[in-house]
């Protein structure tokens, strides 16, 4: 990996963020600060589950339904906070993949460049943001809002000045609601983009016979609320609830379900 190709997200968010965290776990081992882990679980379920998961891919990335205008932008204001991606970004690469899922023009297939290039590398690379395009109907309808357009210009500054505010008010509430939550919906997502591509026994099965490698994980979908059915959602991608057998659950679907207005048929 030559780091000189890595991308500014890179360079100015992601490997600060991780050195960071590094250094916070560091803390949290000798008792220097205490983790409130309830706080983690309720901001990790707003950011991941509901912002990333019912916001940037369900909503925004595939349009699966719509919602009111004022929950729509705060779907995005905690898609934004997960911190996986902008907003603009995150919709772009993910109808890319599903065009061209696991053949060599998918920087995140595993079977093409193995699993760390899918769990931690291809969304890192100078290359990706030339394999994306913008011009697609999901991200045309975010650079149409003035609001979602700003969130995703101001993404990094977003996050570092969020960053800032709360290691004012307190360092345990920093890592506790922000530091904490936000790794594991990185750990969350990179998990469903690498692992749920991969021919694992027993735990990955196929309900259908789509042309790239994506697979149900058992273990996977329950814990990532339903984001792991990833067969049944590349088989039919503009579908809210990605369940078929009457054992997989979606959560996320649940949520985006009870928040709109009007389901795509």
């Amino acid at each position: 990996m030559s780091y000189k190709k890595m991308n500014s997200y890179f360079w100015k968010f992601w490997l600060p963020l991780h050195i960071i965290f590094l250094v916070s776990c560091v803390a949290i081992w000798y008792n220097y600060v205490n983790v409130s882990w309830i706080l983690v679980f309720i901001s990790y379920i707003l950011i991941g589950p509901i912002g990333n998961g019912v916001g940037n891919h369900k909503l925004f990335a595939h349009r699966q339904f719509i919602t009111y205008k004022p929950i729509e932008y705060l779907l995005a204001i905690l898609g934004t906070l997960g911190g996986f991606a902008p907003l603009h970004f995150w919709a772009a690469i993910h109808q890319k993949h599903h065009k061209i899922a696991d053949t060599k023009f998918d920087p995140s297939s595993p079977t093409q460049y193995g699993f760390f290039e899918s769990f931690f590398w291809y969304r890192l690379r100078e290359s990706t943001t030339k394999v994306i395009s913008l011009q697609n109907f999901c991200v045309r309808q975010i650079f149409k809002d003035k609001f979602l357009l700003w969130l995703s210009k101001n993404f990094i500054k977003i996050h570092w000045c969020f960053f800032s505010f709360l290691c004012v008010i307190d360092i345990d509430l920093m890592i506790s609601i922000y530091l904490i939550p936000v790794l594991l919906e990185h750990t969350r997502e990179n998990i469903v983009s690498s692992v749920t591509h991969m021919p694992i026994p027993i735990l990955n099965y196929r309900n259908f016979n789509t042309p790239d490698t994506s697979y149900n994980n058992i273990i996977i979908g329950y814990l990532t609320f339903g984001f792991g059915w990833h067969n049944n959602h590349h088989f039919e991608p503009r579908k809210l609830n990605s369940k078929h057998n009457w054992w997989e659950i979606d959560i996320e679907a649940w949520i985006a379900k009870i928040i709109s207005k009007k389901l795509k048929k």
